[in-house]
């Protein structure tokens, strides 16, 4: 039996994250792999919205990256070219 005991508190709020961990065989060994995980990490977590928002602030902070987007003012806007619609075929197909 292990000496290092530390007792934890659910509020009402977290009553889910309570039924969560209460299904885990091992809760102890669940949470030090959790938190052992989260001490190794150079930053937290973000959600995929704020990882996509980070890409493109970068992406779009570099000038050189753009210069082959830029829109032709020729070009209507609403259409596509067939070009830009295989590009956009092979990228999320």
């Amino acid at each position: 039996m292990s000496k290092h005991k530390v007792s934890i508190s659910f509020k009402q709020n977290s009553v889910h994250i309570y039924e969560f961990i209460k299904t885990k065989e091992n809760i102890s060994s669940y949470l030090c792999k959790l938190i052992e995980a989260d001490m190794n990490s150079e930053l937290l977590p973000l959600d995929l919205e704020s990882q996509v928002e980070q890409i493109m602030y970068k992406l779009l902070q570099n000038q050189e990256f753009l210069q082959p987007f830029t829109i032709n003012s020729n070009e209507s806007k609403d259409n596509l070219s067939e070009e830009d619609i295989d590009l956009i075929n092979n990228l999320f197909l």
